[in-house]
C-alpha cells in the first residue's frame, strides 16, 4: 500500500496567528513548523504500522520548505520546495491507494474559521468552480480523485471539518481545534492532536478506502478567480484561454481537470505580480 500525505500548516493544533505560518514569524513560525512536523510524522508512522510499504509527504504550505526532514520516519520521502507543477498535491499522479490531507483549512470567507485563505490569500478572496465556491480541500481532493487516489484523512478546525465532510461524508476527520475567529481558537494540546490523527489512520487504512474517493465534475469547467483587486486581474487576463467577467473575475474554461487545477494556479501566480 502506497500513502501520500499533502501537508499544510494553518489546521495544525495550537496554530492561529499569522506569524506562525512565515518564516517572516520567526520563533513563532520555529515552534509552529515542528508542531506541524510532529502532526505528520505520526500519521506516517501510523500508516507504516498499519501496512503501509511507502509513504510520500509533500510539504504543501508557503514555503514548501516547513518540514523538519530530520525529524522525519527515516522511512518517508518527502517532496519538498517550489513550484511544483500540481501544487499541494505534487506527485499525486504516482500511483497511490489513499491520501491525507493534514493541517488544513477552510476556503477563503467562512465565518470564524482560523486563517481561511485559498492558495494566496493576499490576491483571491474567491475562486469559484462551476458557479461553486471551493477552497483548498475540495480542489485538492477532486484532483487526487481525477486519479484514483481517494482522501480517507483530514485534519484541521471545527469549519475545516464541516467542509470536507459535506463531499466526503465518511472521512476520517480529525477536529484539533474550535475556531473562535480568524486568530483565535480553543484547541486540544499537540499530544491529544497526535493520538487522534494516529487513531484516524489506523480506521482509514483498515477501512473501505473507496469512501474518500471525490470525483471531479463533469466537465466542462469553469474556474472564475475573484481578485482582491483590479490591477491582479489586469494581468491575470493575459493568461492564454482567460476571459476577464468584471474589474475583479477572470474566468479560464476547459474540459480538462487537471489543465483546469493547473489554470488556477498560474491566475494566482499572475495576479499576484501585480500585489
Amino acid at each position: 500500500m502506497r500513502v501520500y500525505v499533502s501537508s499544510d500548516i494553518e489546521g495544525v493544533a495550537g496554530v492561529v496567528a499569522r506569524e506562525q505560518t512565515t518564516p517572516a514569524g520567526g520563533t513563532e513560525y520555529q515552534r509552529a513548523r515542528k508542531l506541524m512536523t510532529a502532526e505528520v510524522n505520526t500519521a506516517a508512522r501510523a500508516a507504516f504500522d498499519a501496512g503501509a510499504a511507502e509513504v510520500w509527504i509533500n510539504d504543501a504550505h508557503g514555503p514548501n520548505t516547513n518540514l523538519l526532514i530530520e525529524e522525519l520516519d527515516e522511512r518517508v520521502e518527502l517532496l519538498t520546495g517550489k513550484p511544483k507543477p500540481l501544487n499541494m498535491v505534487h506527485g499525486i499522479d504516482e500511483g497511490f491507494d489513499a491520501a491525507f490531507f493534514l493541517g488544513y483549512h477552510a476556503r477563503t470567507g467562512t465565518v470564524e474559521a482560523v486563517l481561511d485563505h485559498a492558495y494566496l490569500g493576499s490576491v483571491a478572496y474567491d475562486l469559484q468552480l462551476n458557479g461553486e465556491s471551493v477552497g483548498e480541500f475540495a480542489l485538492n481532493a477532486m484532483l487526487a480523485g481525477a486519479f484514483g487516489v481517494p482522501v480517507v484523512v483530514v485534519s484541521g478546525d471545527d469549519k475545516l471539518v464541516a467542509e470536507a465532510q459535506a463531499l466526503l461524508p465518511r472521512i476520517e476527520a480529525v477536529q484539533v481545534k474550535v475556531a473562535l475567529g480568524r486568530s483565535a481558537a480553543r484547541t486540544v494540546t499537540p499530544a491529544a492532536a497526535r493520538a487522534a490523527i494516529a487513531g484516524a489512520v489506523r480506521r482509514a487504512l483498515t477501512g473501505d478506502l473507496r469512501l474518500g474517493l471525490l470525483r471531479p465534475p463533469a466537465p466542462p469547467f469553469a474556474l472564475d478567480v475573484a481578485f482582491l483587486r483590479s490591477s491582479m486581474a489586469d494581468v491575470a487576463a493575459l493568461m492564454p484561454g482567460a476571459e476577464r467577467r468584471d474589474g475583479r473575475t477572470v474566468r479560464w474554461t476547459g474540459d480538462d481537470y487537471v489543465t483546469a487545477f493547473r489554470a488556477c494556479r498560474a491566475l494566482l501566480l499572475l495576479g499576484s505580480t501585480a500585489a
